[in-house]
Formats: C-alpha cells, sequence, structure tokens
C-alpha cells in the first residue's frame, strides 16, 4: 500500500534573524522571524500543557491569520500532531467529525491569540540560542486535514512526512523556493493547498506572505514584487473575481521578474479566464490534486498549451515518480483516474472504506473521469459524481440535503454539481415537495408531466430554502444556486440515486 520515497532522517530549519518566517500582507506590521518560530516551537509543549488531555491531535479552528500560521508551523516542528477544520464548521459538525478527540484538545481562534500573546510575551525577555532545529521524520500521521465527497460526511486523510517531501522536492523543482522570497498564501488553511504553503516554506527557510481569501489588491502588489513574492496558489473562483476587478478598474498589469507561476487548482478551470490572464501575462501553472495527494500532483504552464485555448483545459504532466492509469472498470462506462506515487496518502489500518479506494497493487482510485492524451497530459472530464467543488471547497451534500429536508415542503431532495464558469461548479438542488403542502398551482403543473416532471422553484420559496441555509451556517460554497421541483426522485432497485439521470434532467431544462 505505501510507496517508498528518499527521504531524509530529520527535517531541518533555520533559526536566522535574518530569514522572514511570516509577512501579513494586509498591513506592514513587524514580520516573524524563523528565530522566533524556532522559540515558539520549543514553547509550545509547555504552553499546551493546560489544554492537551492525551494523545490525540490538537483541533485547530480560526480563520486565516498570522497567529494561526506561526501556530501551525511551531506544532509541526515541535512534532505535535494537530489538525485544521473548517471555520465555518458549527460547534456540532466539528464535534461530529472529531467525536474522537478529547474537547480539550480543540483550539479555536481565541484559544490560538492568547498562545501567540504568551509567546511574544516571553520573546520580549529572551534571545534565541539555536542556530538550527530538527524534528525526526516519522511514518506516523503528523497532521490530519478533512476532505468531503457530497454524498458522505467529511473523511479524515492522515498526512505523512514522505508525502510532504514528496511534494516539496516537485514545487522546489518549478518554483525554486528560497529564504526571503515569499508565497502568497490566499487559502484557507484547511485546504491543503494552504497548509503545504506554510510547510513547504519552512523546508525551503523561505517566507509567506499573507492576505484575506478575496483581497485582491493585495495580490496585485504580490505581482508588482511586493515581499518578494514568488508564487501564488488560488483555486479558479478567486483568479474570475480577481481578473473581474482589474478589468472593472482598468488596473495596469506589472509584473515583478522574480514572480514565477499563479498555482490554479481545487476545481474545474475555464479556459477563457486563464486566456485573458495570459493576455496579461500573469504565468498560469494549471494543476490537478486533492487532500489524498497532499496538493497538486500534476502541473503545466498554461503558456505551453496551444492556442487558442478550449475547455476542458489539460491540468497537467504528472510529477516525478508518479504515475497515472485511466482504467474502466467493470461495469463502468466511464474511464476512470488511478495513481500511484509517494504524494499518494496511506490510509490508517481502522479507515476501512479508504483503504477500499486501493487495488491490491497500491493504485490509488481518484473517482474522478479523465483521459490523457499522446503527450501524457491529463484531462479532468468530471469529477467524480459524488464530488461537488464549488469555488474551492469540497460541498458535503448530505449537509445541504439536510438543511434543506428541514424546511417543511421538502419531502425529499438531491444534489448535483454543474459546471458554472465563476464557481468551476454549482450546486443544484432538486426537491420533491411534500404534496399535502404543494400550491395547488404547482401541483397541477408537476401532475401533468411524465414520473420525473422538472419545474423551476419559485423565486418567494427559493429564497426562504436559501435563507434557512444561512440561518444553519452553510457556507456560500453550499449554498444551491438553482432548485427545481421533481415530483420523484430517479433512483435504481435497491433505491440509490440516479446521478447520471439527474444531470441529464439538469442538461434537458438547458435546452429549452
Amino acid at each position: 500500500m505505501s510507496n517508498s520515497v528518499n527521504i531524509p532522517q530529520k527535517f531541518t530549519f533555520s533559526c536566522s534573524a535574518d530569514s522572514i518566517f511570516i509577512h501579513d500582507g494586509r498591513d506592514e506590521k513587524q514580520p516573524i522571524y524563523y528565530s522566533d518560530i524556532a522559540v515558539y516551537s520549543q514553547q509550545l509543549p509547555d504552553l499546551l500543557q493546560k489544554y492537551k488531555s492525551d494523545d490525540h491531535p490538537f483541533i485547530l479552528q480560526s480563520e486565516n491569520s498570522v497567529e494561526y500560521c506561526c501556530l501551525i508551523a511551531g506544532l509541526f516542528i515541535a512534532g505535535i500532531p494537530f489538525c485544521s477544520v473548517d471555520p465555518t464548521w458549527t460547534p456540532g459538525q466539528v464535534l461530529e467529525s472529531t467525536k474522537e478527540v478529547p474537547q480539550e484538545n480543540y483550539l479555536n481562534s481565541a484559544h490560538i491569540r492568547a498562545l501567540h500573546a504568551q509567546w511574544l510575551a516571553f520573546l520580549s525577555n529572551h534571545e534565541p540560542s539555536h542556530k538550527e532545529l530538527s524534528l525526526t521524520v516519522k511514518t506516523t500521521p503528523f497532521a490530519f486535514l478533512f476532505t468531503s465527497g457530497s454524498s458522505s460526511r467529511p473523511k479524515k486523510i492522515p498526512l505523512r512526512h514522505a508525502q510532504l517531501w514528496a511534494a516539496f522536492q516537485a514545487t522546489q523543482a518549478q518554483v525554486q523556493l528560497s529564504p526571503n522570497m515569499s508565497w502568497g498564501l490566499c487559502l484557507p488553511l484547511h485546504h491543503i493547498g494552504a497548509l503545504s504553503i506554510v510547510l513547504k516554506s519552512l523546508l525551503s527557510h523561505s517566507s509567506i506572505s499573507l492576505s484575506s481569501s478575496s483581497d485582491v489588491q493585495c495580490w496585485n502588489s504580490w505581482l508588482n514584487g511586493r515581499h518578494n513574492c514568488q508564487v501564488v496558489s488560488m483555486v479558479p473562483t478567486q483568479l474570475h473575481n480577481w481578473l473581474e476587478y482589474n478589468r472593472t478598474q482598468k488596473y495596469p498589469s506589472i509584473i515583478s521578474k522574480a514572480f514565477r507561476f499563479i498555482i490554479l487548482g481545487g476545481g474545474p478551470t475555464n479556459a477563457a479566464d486563464v486566456e485573458e490572464a495570459l493576455k496579461y501575462g500573469w504565468p498560469i501553472l494549471l494543476s490537478y490534486g486533492m487532500t489524498e495527494t497532499f496538493a497538486h500532483i500534476c502541473s503545466i504552464p498554461a503558456s505551453e498549451l496551444q492556442k487558442p485555448l478550449k475547455d476542458p483545459l489539460p491540468v497537467g504532466l504528472m510529477h516525478p515518480s508518479h504515475s497515472v492509469r485511466i482504467r474502466y472498470e467493470k461495469g463502468d462506462y466511464d474511464p476512470l483516474i488511478w495513481l500511484m506515487g509517494s504524494q499518494i496518502f496511506t490510509p490508517e489500518s481502522s479507515q476501512n472504506l479508504m483503504l477500499e479506494s486501493f487495488d491490491e497493487e497500491g493504485w490509488f482510485c481518484t473517482g474522478d473521469i479523465g483521459k490523457m492524451d499522446e503527450k501524457g497530459l491529463l484531462y479532468i472530464q468530471a469529477r467524480r459524481l459524488d464530488r461537488i467543488i464549488s469555488g474551492g471547497e469540497n460541498v458535503a451534500v448530505d449537509w445541504v440535503i439536510d438543511c434543506l429536508k428541514q424546511y417543511p415542503i421538502v419531502q425529499d431532495c438531491a444534489i448535483i454539481g454543474v459546471a458554472d464558469p465563476k464557481w468551476g461548479q454549482k450546486v443544484v438542488a432538486f426537491i420533491v415537495p411534500n404534496q399535502s403542502i404543494l400550491l395547488p398551482d404547482n401541483q397541477k403543473n408537476i401532475e401533468a408531466h411524465s414520473s420525473f416532471a422538472i419545474t423551476e422553484l419559485e423565486p418567494v420559496i427559493a429564497e426562504k430554502l436559501l435563507q434557512q441555509c444561512r440561518e444553519k451556517s452553510l457556507p456560500l460554497s453550499h449554498h444551491p444556486k438553482e432548485i427545481y421541483y421533481l415530483s420523484a426522485l430517479p433512483r435504481n432497485s435497491l433505491g440509490k440515486l440516479n446521478m447520471p439521470r439527474l444531470q441529464n434532467l439538469y442538461a434537458s431544462t438547458r435546452g429549452k
């Protein structure tokens, strides 16, 4: 199952007072240096004594901040396992997903700020005494992240040092990170794309420049060379909004000579946005990956593709020492993508469902539908039918369904993901109405059609359903962008939803 990789026995970390670990991209506060992080990593075991109850990982929940990045860096160097969770999750969702972890191990933004303040107070009275720190490489997970399929609760993915080292080596071959050259971080830290930025920066002793997930003005300054920015990672929706802002504001495109790439991943990318970015001279690196592959596992500069660009765009060539196979499974009509390599995760022995994603030879089934061309370029033809990625966020559809079904008019409900130029995929909901509550006019309209009649929902009811989503604190990426009535949901003889049939039903409404 596990893939061997030649990694060092120890990771070493600079303690230099000259090398910057993180800039706050939103203002010009004093940056945090590597010497500061070294002290933090040494102090954390003592600082965490009042929280930690046993050997379980710490559960971290917070919006992005300098304090949060520093804590993740300190925990990693100290060898203390952690799990970063979505800041939009309700307390109930956190407890359900991490129920095996004692509540004492849960750290929210207030706890993280308090730890940071204690550390800064210690720093004010002590000078760093070490030139270098080291971390022993282990086979056990150093951290966990959650990923979610659309038909299931989030799954906890273990992250290991071998994966990190393989991903780091692949990044270095492309970007060549170095001290005081920064990586723009505008993704939330419960994403593998964001967490990998922090960890790869530590291994290269380079720096991070932090911004919010929508601060296009800060991103423009990165392109211009602020903080010696070399690379930025973002999802297609962020690129779409960035281009729209610059187009509307007629912002001049000025790119620093040091700037290397805008790494684009986390969901479907549309050719029109990439074409526009290339016209500005923006160096787009298309990529494909997931939490299970420790961020992107294949990539290609968009500038190397044949023009004009057309959808679907390829997502790249596989990173060295990684392999891909396109297989037709028995009884399947769609070719699935299988991967093997040192960036692929290894499930815990207790994670039986995840173990089933691997075959006897160790190939991992992504569930995504794809193809390869004669040049070895990988194309994603469709994300797996049980997963929706909207605005770079994995959408846990059963949370959306649970929310919608709490509204009295909804008897049954189903969700699909549909290609969208802004969101990558948008959430589309089908509801089977409670016939005793359904308005008479709509009931007649539905009964006049076939057994799977599709009718657009009235705006008033649609708004009430969306208001319920807001009240239940569902992330915006989870909100249905379109909602339809169905007289019944298409199911097979075992009662399982026929997802391709739902996709076809939706497509039929586009042809009207």
